[in-house]
């Protein structure tokens, strides 16, 4: 996931919801207890799906 990011130029956050108790509360927020969470723009997208993080980031960018 941070490769891609990186790869892609991306800044991003990482949380570990291991190790930070306010990043655990905001993955139960989100109704989620699965990792890896990415956040972009209003989308979620749960698990490392390529296809979904690419498309997500073209819609930041104002691609198709």
């Amino acid at each position: 996931m941070k490769e891609l990011l990186s790869h892609a130029g991306v800044a991003f956050i990482a949380k570990n919801v291991d190790e930070d108790d306010r990043a655990y509360d905001e993955l139960l927020a989100l109704k989620l207890r699965t990792v890896p969470v990415t956040i972009i723009g209003d989308r979620v997208i749960t698990g490392f799906d390529p296809d979904a993080l690419e498309s997500a980031l073209a819609g930041l960018a104002g691609g198709p």
